[in-house]
């Protein structure tokens, strides 16, 4: 707004209204209108007149300044009336209701219908200032060779050539630095993300030791388990004075023995 008011009319604008309660909205435009003062921005003034009513009537619209709005393009019915608002489960925001919205204020400061004929009531008053004040200072200013920022214009008096060919420099320069800040961005990332993969891989290797350890400890017990059985077979066939390979040997002979003497009795049967 700062850098706009001396070129445009500003006129302060509170959208959707229907966000705050009244407090609140008193409260924000109050607000708003601090800091305009604060710094120092010119807002749209409206202009003074001699006659009573329109006196009375630019006073409440000065009153109703930031305007706080609400929109709606929906028709809604309150108590059989058709009006435009919008429809919430606590009730009814009607647009074109003073209790609710500003909307019929801004309306009526630019446009105001009476017995069927829309007049302008501020419209080329906007167009006046517009004119006679905001474009006659830009004007000035440019013919004075003085810029926005009221510091002297630099008059640029260049052979147009060695201009195009210093732009052409700067472009390069410009191009070589976005190109290395994005070379730049793109290492990073390629960092990050080959940082990334490591933890990943790094994790991975964890778990899987965690998961060989039990593996581990468990091996250990059965060569350990193994390795006691064994010397305790050892300690058995010295005290009895044989193996358990000859007790199978023994075992087994004397099994195929009774086997074939069960046959040869049953052939004896017959």
């Amino acid at each position: 707004m700062k850098r706009l008011h001396d070129k445009v009319n500003i006129v302060p604008v509170i959208a959707k209204a229907d966000t705050m309660t009244p407090e609140e909205i008193t409260r924000f435009k109050r607000q708003i209108l601090n800091e305009i003062a604060q710094h120092k921005i010119r807002i749209y003034e409206f202009p003074d007149c001699d006659d009573e009513e329109e006196a009375k009537a630019h006073k409440a619209l000065r009153e109703r300044v930031p305007f706080a709005v609400v929109g709606a393009n929906t028709v809604v019915e309150v108590d059989g009336k058709k009006v435009r608002g919008r429809r919430y489960p606590w009730g009814v925001v009607q647009i074109e209701s003073m209790e609710h919205s500003d909307f019929i204020p801004l309306r009526n400061m630019l446009v105001k219908c009476v017995s069927g004929f829309i007049i302008r009531t501020h419209m080329m008053d906007l167009r006046d200032v517009t004119s006679s004040v905001h474009y006659e200072n830009y004007r000035c200013r440019k013919l004075a060779g003085v810029g926005t920022d009221g510091k002297p214009a630099k008059i640029v008096n260049k052979n147009p050539l060695a201009q195009m060919e210093e732009e052409k420099r700067d472009h390069e320069l410009k191009m070589k630095k976005m190109e290395a800040e994005m070379e730049q961005v793109f290492e990073m990332k390629v960092k990050e993300k080959r940082n990334k993969l490591k933890e990943s891989e790094e994790d991975l290797q964890r778990r899987e030791e965690q998961m060989l350890a039990p593996l581990e400890e468990q091996r250990r017990e059965l060569e350990e388990r193994r390795a006691a059985f064994r010397r305790e077979r050892d300690d058995w066939e010295r005290l009895n004075g044989v193996t358990v390979a000859e007790l199978r040997r023994r075992e087994l002979e004397s099994h195929s023995k009774e086997t074939v003497d069960g046959k040869k009795k049953k052939k004896g049967l017959f």
